[in-house]
């Protein structure tokens, strides 16, 4: 009877295990994830590299903490040092703050002595989320230098599951759109973007448009590397 109850207690824990379905983040520590953002004409308006810096998981539930840096089609990087993030998982869904991940941009722009506040942001990717579904939307004050900037992501819907290749590999993704909206600190601008994610990866592109439907830039995953 014991061996019974310990085969249906392992089942049960297996079954729990196998409905923990990986986040549309990248969650492989020490991974590097470099990107190229370009203009229609097929200029390159920067390359972006994100490092997975640490992992903290179970069962579902934890973080990550990464760093982005930014550099021009020079090569040259717009910071001395890259922005540092966290983000949050929840049961597999990913959960980021717009706020504190633009206040990380501002900080490693201006230095760590500044006062870079920010307030509110938070803007998650179910981990179950499919073709139709809306997601809530998020909003973010951030403050350095005696100036706002406000940030309101709304409109989010997921579009459809398409798979794509890019230089880095093929990979099964969800789309998402949602509209942008930065205002303050000399910026006032609208953008719609379409964004595929793909689970265990996180974002392999991400196209841009303005507010007529006109694409502005498309940024795409080229390569996953290791930092062992």
């Amino acid at each position: 009877m014991a061996v019974i109850f310990l085969i249906v207690l392992s089942c049960i824990s297996l079954g729990a295990f196998a409905q923990i379905r990986e986040p549309y983040f990248c969650i492989k520590q020490d991974s590097v994830l470099e990107y190229t953002r370009k203009y229609t004409d097929g200029r390159v308006k920067w390359y972006h590299t994100m490092t997975i810096d640490t992992v903290s998981i179970t069962n579902g539930e934890g973080y990550v903490i990464y760093s982005s840096q930014l550099k021009s089609a020079k090569q040259r990087p717009f910071t001395d040092t890259p922005a540092h993030m966290k983000a949050f998982i929840n049961k597999g869904t990913v959960i980021l703050d717009v706020g504190k991940s633009m206040a990380s941009v501002f900080v490693s722009l201006l230095g760590e002595k500044r006062k870079v506040e920010s307030i509110g942001g938070d803007s998650a990717l179910p981990v179950d989320m499919s073709p139709g579904d809306t997601l809530a939307d998020a909003y973010c004050t951030v403050k350095a230098l005696g100036m706002t900037m406000r940030i309101s992501v709304t409109s989010r819907k997921v579009l459809r599951s398409e798979t794509i290749t890019t230089s880095a590999g093929t990979f099964d993704c969800i789309v998402v759109q949602e509209k942008k909206v930065e205002k303050g600190m000399g910026r006032n601008r609208r953008t719609v973007a379409d964004t595929w994610y793909a689970r265990g990866v996180g974002m392999v592109r991400h196209d841009t448009y303005n507010i007529y439907g006109r694409e502005e830039t498309s940024e795409v995953l080229t390569a996953i590397l290791s930092d062992q």
